[in-house]
């Protein structure tokens, strides 16, 4: 009833599109670098045209990690520029639950780690006006084909007295990744040999093969590898439970406790932290999944900062909140044709598995593009506020761009119901003989609350050029079945990601993955390995115009829109809060957040 409800409130917005109201106009949130909205304004005009999103002015960041770490910066701590204390006591953010709750380093992973994240540090961060990796733990660092050396910060601290950071716990944490128990453990192990430790403050990481993507992993762009004490791990004899306090870190804000299934507390250390001093005494991470829920409890002063929905800003606005994105541009939703998976990844004369389905015919995967409005959706849905992607994975300031795509976008994709309707015609379908496409509604959308009305709004578009449409509503776990069983052979399913260019065509180009869901072009197999098995960069710009060149030649998936990731606050607890936006947990820096006073 809630989905109905909801699409019949996303269809009467779509018909209005003219008289909405944006809630994503830029402005100054009180003296930090993130994009701040204060006031709705009215919905500026998207032409159907192409403007690709783009990093900030100047910013074409590399594929890869800096070989050497920036010159080393000094351990100087932040202290509050504004005097005076803070509005309250604890800053409470609502998010939907993790995926999955642990207090232990082998339950930790990129998607879910972002529940103790305020506590832990790693060897590099993420420099939120760059997106560049900045030294962290590590100040400084040298890669090569075979190696990652580091040498490590002096008179780091980790909490409740259990002594200075040394080389050691790095050793710890590339341990803790690797045990079996950690869902990422095979990759690791597959390209980690050892850690050699050469001092207290120096070590060496061995690899078996060359791997371009690890350095990402080690740093906080993914996490996985968070430095824990292994003294205090020493002396619990045993990883934590739920019930236990997780392994002390050496972040600005330490464990205060947890209540399994609600939140998960923090407190300012209480020294002078390395790093950063956060202007708040407390910090909670409350597991909300529900948004009317958050925004209900944002309305009322429970909560203080929330992600939302984007049909809910206007009624936070109205109630005097304000929004803040992350700075850098990431998140981009795609459709994904779910058909076409190689026999034999490594041997593509054997053909495909289902080699006969409609979606094989590039006019049926063109056709499905042409018809969705991605206007319409951005107005209805995001106010405006996202940006149109051209090249699943690619904006103009990313490795590999190829500015032909923009040019030839609205021909090759752009929303055209007539050339759509034609196109299924030369495919050899029409009123007697409909295509016929089964489509994926998942039961919910990780950081994409509007997936559901997306997904439901583009059914009707794809209805409007005569495809019959069966829909077929799933979790997450029930899709992951059925396509390792192969059992999705005509079906198209919405997805989100920030994933950068390696992962792009890992996961949405290659059937390497561990559960392939795309439309496997054999040469991105091919071009996926060679991404990593090269640390020269031009080798990596040739790649990457390759992969894009391809998807877009072969309308490998339906792209669909950038989309800020984006936060609701209230401006009486809140001043500002820069952060990437571009994390693999898409929330992060949380030391960061300024308070209003």
């Amino acid at each position: 009833m809630r989905i109905q409800m909801r699409l019949v409130s996303f269809l009467l917005i779509a018909i209005s599109a003219v008289a909405l109201v944006a809630a994503c106009s830029s402005g100054d949130g009180g003296g930090g670098g993130g994009s701040v909205s204060t006031a709705p304004s009215a919905a500026p005009a998207q032409p159907q045209a192409p403007a690709a999103a783009a990093a900030p002015e100047g910013v074409r960041p590399n594929t890869l990690a800096p070989l050497s770490a920036p010159s080393a910066s000094a351990p100087v701590a932040r202290t509050s520029a504004i005097e005076g204390p803070a509005a309250v006591k604890r800053l409470v953010i609502a998010v939907p639950a993790p995926l999955n709750e642990s207090n232990a380093a082998t339950g930790i992973t990129g998607t879910s780690g972002w529940q103790l994240g305020p506590m832990y540090e790693w060897v590099a961060s993420v420099d939120p006006a760059t997106g560049a990796y900045t030294p962290m733990l590590a100040e400084e660092w040298a890669l090569t084909n075979e190696t990652i050396k580091f040498k490590f910060r002096e008179g780091v601290q980790f909490h409740n007295g259990w002594g200075e950071m040394t080389a050691y716990d790095f050793e710890d944490a590339v341990r803790d990744a690797m045990h079996g128990d950690n869902p990422g453990s095979d990759q690791y192990r597959r390209n980690i040999d050892n850690v050699v430790v050469l001092n207290n403050r120096e070590a060496v990481l061995n690899l078996k093969q060359i791997n371009v993507t690890l350095f990402r992993n080690l740093s906080q762009f993914v996490g996985g590898f968070e430095f824990m004490s292994s003294r205090n791990l020493d002396a619990m004899g045993e990883y934590p439970g739920l019930d236990d306090q997780p392994m002390a870190g050496t972040g600005a804000y330490q464990f205060l406790e947890r209540s399994e299934g609600s939140y998960v507390r923090f407190k300012r250390v209480p020294y002078q932290h390395w790093r950063v001093t956060p202007e708040f005494e407390e910090m909670e991470l409350r597991f909300i999944s529900e948004e009317f829920t958050r925004l209900a409890a944002l309305q009322v002063g429970e909560v203080h900062i929330t992600p939302l929905a984007t049909d809910l800003h206007r009624v936070a606005f109205g109630d005097g909140m304000q929004l803040i994105k992350g700075t850098i541009p990431a998140k981009r939703t795609v459709v994904q044709f779910l058909c076409c998976v190689l026999k034999d990844r490594n041997d593509p004369s054997q053909g495909y598995i289902h080699p006969d389905v409609p979606m094989q015919d590039i006019k049926v995967r063109r056709a499905l593009s042409k018809a969705i409005d991605r206007d319409k959706l951005n107005q209805a849905l995001f106010g405006g506020g996202g940006e149109l992607l051209i090249t699943m994975g690619y904006n103009e300031r990313s490795d590999g761009w190829n500015p032909e795509w923009a040019t030839r976008y609205p021909e090759q994709f752009g929303y055209d119901p007539a050339a759509a309707r034609s196109l299924l015609a030369e495919a050899g379908y029409g009123p007697n003989n409909p295509y016929e496409v089964n489509v994926v509604l998942a039961t919910s959308y990780r950081g994409l609350p509007e997936g559901q009305d997306m997904m439901l709004a583009m059914v009707g578009m794809i209805e409007d050029i005569g495809v019959k449409v069966k829909l077929e509503t799933m979790d997450g776990n029930a899709k992951a079945s059925k396509i390792r069983a192969h059992e999705m052979d005509n079906h198209i399913d919405l997805r989100q990601t920030s994933s950068d260019l390696f992962t792009n065509v890992f996961i949405y180009g290659s059937q390497y993955a561990r559960t392939p869901s795309v439309f496997i072009i054999p040469r991105l197999n091919e071009l996926h390995l060679a991404a990593r098995g090269t640390m020269n960069q031009a080798e990596h710009t040739k790649i990457f115009r390759e992969v894009g060149d391809l998807m877009f030649d072969n309308n490998q998936n339906i792209p669909l829109l950038w989309i800020p990731n984006s936060l609701m606050y209230n401006p009486e607890i809140v001043a500002d809060w820069v952060f990437p936006g571009s994390m693999v947990a898409q929330y992060s820096h949380f030391d960061s957040v300024r308070a209003a006073r």
